[in-house]
């Protein structure tokens, strides 16, 4: 019987340890192993959809503190994963207090002010200089794209610090985005989504986006 996991949590925290119940109207099946648990999908037809996986997930998420498993991971029955709590039992407990208390939020970013052409490197041209040329032209727009896209990422650090415990900037992104993923409090959540809020009134022409709440996919 394959089962398709959702997330790790600690067994004390899951409200019915029964063999299966409703979670945003899918069949989870909770699978218990010493101090930890999993949500688990045990679909009848086929494996779930990636919507209902992450709805699952997150409703989850606001009830407890969980450790995202990543959507299409298959596991072969209850047994399988028990041995895998078992064998892992103390790192996972350790993630689980590392997060405790926390979501994720997410930040995105599109950079002002774009090149008016980012030049394409062919692999055609007219001549060997003029090849030389175009290749030195498409590698520093890169370098300059790079180059703002990291002092963009320094300004968001600094100016949101003392609202969130870790940051990692998401790859890949499309060019002339910016991506980040912050490890926030739940008590925090509203002083951070402020604190962007001021930040976007500053600059009114930034296209800024903020994400989440979320469970932390990104830091587990």
């Amino acid at each position: 019987m394959l089962l398709y996991p959702l997330g790790i949590t600690r067994r004390k925290d899951v409200a019915l340890a029964a063999e299966q119940s409703a979670v945003e109207r899918v069949a989870v099946r909770w699978v218990l192993a010493g101090e930890l648990a999993v949500a688990a999908i045990d679909p009848p037809q086929g494996p779930p959809k990636p919507l209902e996986h992450a709805a699952a997930l997150e409703a989850i998420h606001r009830r407890m503190c969980v450790l995202p498993v990543r959507f299409g991971t298959v596991l072969g029955g209850e047994a399988e994963i028990r041995s895998l709590l078992e064998s892992r039992r103390r790192d996972l407990l350790e993630r689980l207090d590392r997060l405790e208390g926390t979501c994720e939020m997410g930040l995105r970013i599109e950079l002002p002010e774009r090149p008016a052409t980012l030049p394409h490197l062919s692999l055609v041209a007219s001549s060997s200089v003029s090849y030389l040329h175009q290749r030195r032209a498409h590698y520093q727009g890169q370098d300059a794209l790079s180059a703002r896209a990291h002092r963009k990422v320094e300004r968001v650090v600094r100016e949101l610090h003392g609202t969130y415990r870790e940051w990692r900037r998401l790859t890949p992104t499309p060019p002339c985005v910016v991506r980040l993923a912050f490890l926030v409090e739940r008590k925090h959540i509203a002083a951070f989504q402020q604190r962007c809020q001021a930040s976007r009134r500053e600059r009114p022409g930034e296209q800024q986006t903020v994400l989440g709440p979320w469970p932390p996919y990104s830091f587990v």
